[in-house]
């Protein structure tokens, strides 16, 4: 069966109060719904709690799913809004936008994975671009790193990404346009 017609069965059951299927559901989505929701609020604890919550919304509302996408865009746009709702509710002090990102998280789609055919050396410098990104990225101002997220993380489009931080879409363009300028002026000096 095709990976999308699989989520929508999934889902239609979870809908009728079928466990099993909101089980192999979640694990087929779980760990893309926490990277996400680890990029949006940087706190591993705050990620895990933030994808169980995700998932207890799927849970409760299945049944008012409309097919105009992909159950795994459905799954973004939730975790998306609920991460930007606990952001906007923290209080200022606790947000850290220096904290650096723990070594322990899988950040794979992030990182730069070694390929076969390289050099130690050339392994070498994929882990320091990868490790230079990661730092450029965290550097950005937050409603530049939130959008670029959205669209390189999370798969939105320019106009999905406008409602959810709720500006326009020239807004938004303006934002990822900004982020990107400023994330190869970082990098400069080791892409030359």
């Amino acid at each position: 069966m095709d990976p999308i017609d699989l989520d929508y069965a999934l889902l239609r059951k979870t809908a009728k109060g079928e466990t099993r299927a909101f089980a192999e559901l979640m694990t087929r989505h779980q760990l893309r719904v926490f990277r996400l929701a680890y990029r949006l609020l940087r706190d591993r604890l705050e990620a895990e709690d933030a994808t169980q919550e995700v998932f207890l919304k799927v849970y409760q509302h299945a049944g008012s799913f409309k097919p105009t996408g992909s159950v795994a865009g459905w799954l973004s746009r939730i975790t998306a809004n609920h991460c930007l709702n606990r952001l906007r509710s923290r209080a200022a002090p606790e947000i850290s936008l220096d904290a650096p990102w723990p070594a322990s998280v899988d950040l794979a789609p992030l990182e730069i994975l070694p390929s076969t055919d390289s050099t130690p050396l050339q392994d070498l410098e994929e882990q320091e671009l990868a490790q230079r990104l990661q730092a450029a990225l965290e550097a950005l101002p937050e409603n530049q790193r939130q959008a670029l997220v959205l669209k390189r993380f999370g798969d939105f489009s320019y106009q999905e990404i406008a409602e959810i931080l709720g500006l326009s879409s020239s807004a938004v363009d303006g934002l990822i346009k900004r982020a990107r300028n400023n994330l190869k002026k970082a990098l400069q000096d080791y892409l030359e």
